[in-house]
């Protein structure tokens, strides 16, 4: 499982854009961490790195679900934090997907309908000033 040291928001950001380019259209990723651990900065860098704008990026505690254009399709950004892994399909989000759009859960667990076989996880830890990120890809 790859690990980084992830210094500052920046870093943060750098890696959600580097993890979008490897990143299939389709493909999910399900985030973890506490509050305040950089799970939208991360977000934001995705979101770039697949073409859209980052500064659109806020987080989904309150609104459950952002869409956001990207160069080749959409990104939806979930929290489940209160719905669950099944909550996501209650938004009538299997009607809306497109073949070309990625999605970045976060409060997912490991267990959901997802939409394609290409599930990556994410989890970022504060440690120090800034924050620890380790992922598996498929």
């Amino acid at each position: 499982m790859p690990e980084r040291f992830l210094p500052d928001e920046e870093a943060t950001e750098a890696l959600g854009a580097e993890l979008a380019r490897r990143t299939p259209p389709g493909g999910t990723w399900l985030l973890e961490g506490d509050l305040g651990a950089g799970k939208t900065t991360w977000t934001r860098g995705f979101v770039g790195g697949c073409g859209g704008d980052p500064e659109q990026v806020a987080s989904p505690t309150y609104a459950v679900l952002h869409r956001y254009c990207g160069a080749e399709g959409r990104v939806f950004h979930l929290d489940l934090y209160r719905l669950g892994a099944g909550g996501a399909w209650s938004l009538g989000l299997e009607e809306d997907l497109r073949p070309q759009d990625r999605l970045v859960v976060e409060w997912a667990g490991p267990d959901g309908p997802w939409p394609t076989e290409w599930v990556a996880m994410l989890r970022l830890e504060r440690e120090g000033e800034g924050r620890k990120a380790s992922w598996l890809e498929p």
